[in-house]
């Protein structure tokens, strides 16, 4: 099933078919984000997809008509898109290429929800190349999400064709306002001949030589049996322009659509070249486009890695996840749901019971649960140890009452060490926050998927870490080399990474499948994490000759420090608004 945000996605999701994708444009990428997040704690597998265009080229297709309907003569209309197409234009008192870039903070929110997605669709290898910018400008290094490019169906008139008794031209804009066509009309403001504009209606450009027909006229059909030549004016979807060249007509189109991936003797242009313009259709009239072979349609979901076939089903090691609890029942029955949906099937629970009121009712409700009951309540910390001692599991795994793993958790670490020999795997990993309701439900209000989501360098952990307990699981024979956590420290989970790093490689399946979920009664928020920093800095893990490293302590502690007390310790990149 497509899930599409925005008319302009909801438009295009409709011509691709039956696929597991979210779609969705700019001005809706928070709620696509949301979805995504939906899908991955429904085990779900789905494409990704943004439908963006050149910000550029879409800055030109707005403001054009607005620029030229200034301007009373040719010439100075022609050096007016000129200076726009290099960006040079002043408009407000800024050059246009300072006005164009899309808002800030929409690449990396973006980066975000295609790395919740399992894998990313895209239009063309232009279309690619562009998503892999925002994340080589992404600060916080991943790799990219495996790709597959796909053509959407296009439902271009197939007009029988004549022969012209004069030169013809269609201007290709069913999607959009007559006004957005104004920079390719200028373009052709000189042309001798048949020139047509099919666009979605509205107000028409100024001083055009075009006849203006909608989608649905009748007249197009005739348009097109009499053109030669058609302008495709889309500058990130190559489809229609594509339909037309099957047709056998010369095609122009943006070099931003890559068009010319799919068929050869494209004409492409840069679409706010409007000079150009012209010489491009007088080629195309001349010459038709042909079709080279197209991409194979996608699966209908994102592929899944299988187990390795080296590793027999009936020999699949006994994975431990211990959960210490205290006085949270629901959120205890909630949690134990997400490992009864665990894919990878030799898993054992262990619920220890930090001296709180009783849960046999809940975790009898789960046969692949124990519990432990501990007394007096000594801590999380010191419950996790007790669950250490009573697991029975070649491999171990934490996961707190209130946090949650994804369907695939377990399998996509067990399947990463199975391949690669390590003996600790990690994944990345959502924050999601919330805030509780009067009624005494959680409201989620926001997420972020870029501060969990890394892996580290051995020396990237003697200052911090981005892993939390219950994005790894751990052969057991580590703790029993490096030792359980540190019993009476608020950065446990940073501290044990120094030790474990420094001597053990940690092999990383890039996917989100942990969820922390941050709330004003959650240890983050009420931990004192300065005066533990520098206590695990200079007491337990202090460096020698290390004076760059050194420095990156202090100004980290200065970091924490200021932050705001009660506040969550790493902000969300996507707020939801209430």
């Amino acid at each position: 099933m497509i899930s599409a945000f925005g008319p302009q996605a909801i438009a295009y999701a409709q011509r691709l078919g039956d696929l597991e994708a979210i779609v969705v444009q700019p001005d809706f990428i928070g709620t696509g984000y949301a979805e995504a997040v939906r899908r991955r704690e429904l085990g779900h597998s789905f494409y990704g997809l943004v439908c963006v265009d050149d910000p550029r080229i879409a800055f030109g297709y707005q403001h054009g008509e607005e620029i030229l309907a200034q301007i009373p003569d040719h010439e100075r209309r022609r050096l007016a898109i000129d200076q726009l197409a290099s960006g040079a234009l002043p408009m407000n008192g800024q050059r246009a290429d300072t006005l164009w870039p899309l808002e800030s903070g929409f690449e990396f929110v973006a980066t975000e929800f295609l790395w919740l997605c399992d894998a990313v669709l895209v239009r063309s290898f232009v279309d690619y190349a562009r998503i892999g910018e925002w994340f080589q400008r992404n600060p916080v290094l991943r790799p990219m999400r495996s790709v597959e490019r796909i053509l959407a169906r296009s439902s271009v008139p197939n007009a029988v064709r004549v022969r012209p008794e004069r030169p013809g031209v269609v201007v290709w804009a069913p999607q959009r306002p007559a006004l957005q066509t104004a920079l390719h009309l200028h373009g052709l403001a000189e042309f001798h001949g048949e020139l047509t504009c099919v666009s979605a209606g509205g107000p028409l450009p100024s001083r055009s030589p075009a006849t203006f027909l909608g989608p649905d006229d009748p007249g197009v059909e005739a348009a097109l049996s009499r053109a030669a030549a058609v302008v495709c004016v889309e500058p990130s979807d190559p489809s229609d322009a594509v339909a037309f060249a099957r047709l056998g007509y010369g095609v122009v189109a943006p070099i931003t659509s890559g068009a010319n991936e799919f068929a050869g003797d494209i004409v492409t242009w840069d679409a706010l070249d409007a000079r150009f313009l012209f010489t491009a259709v007088a080629v195309a009239v001349a010459r038709p486009a042909s079709i080279e072979a197209e991409p194979p349609s996608p699966p209908p979901a994102p592929l899944r890695p299988e187990r390795p076939a080296f590793v027999k089903p009936d020999e699949l090691p006994l994975v431990s996840i211990i959960t210490p609890t205290y006085n949270r029942r629901d959120q205890l029955r909630e949690m134990l749901t997400c490992l009864a949906a665990q894919t990878y099937p030799n898993i054992e629970s262990l619920v220890v019971n930090d001296g709180g009121e009783p849960i046999d009712d809940i975790v009898a409700q789960f046969p692949f649960a124990r519990l432990i009951d501990k007394h007096p309540n000594a801590g999380a910390l010191r419950a996790t140890l007790t669950g250490w001692e009573h697991a029975r599991g070649e491999y171990i795994g934490l996961l707190p009452d209130d946090d949650w793993l994804y369907s695939d958790h377990v399998d996509r670490l067990m399947n990463a060490m199975f391949r690669s020999g390590a003996k600790i795997a990690h994944s990345a990993a959502l924050l999601r926050y919330l805030e509780r309701l009067e009624s005494g439900a959680w409201l989620t209000v926001g997420f972020n998927a870029t501060t969990f989501c890394q892996t580290m360098l051995p020396s990237d952990t003697l200052i911090t870490s981005a892993i939390g307990g219950h994005q790894m699981l751990v052969h057991r024979s580590i703790y029993e080399d490096v030792g359980w956590y540190l019993l009476d420290s608020d950065i446990s989970d940073n501290e044990i990474h120094i030790r474990i790093t420094q001597r053990y490689f940690y092999a990383f399946d890039d996917h989100v499948t942990a969820e922390f979920r941050d709330h004003t009664g959650g240890q983050g928020r009420r931990s004192d994490f300065p005066t533990a920093m520098r206590h695990v800095y200079t007491e337990v893990h202090p460096v020698r000759d290390r004076p760059l490293i050194d420095r990156m302590r202090e100004a980290t502690i200065a970091n924490v420090a200021g932050r705001e007390p009660g506040k969550p310790p790493f902000p969300p990149t996507l707020r939801i608004v209430k």
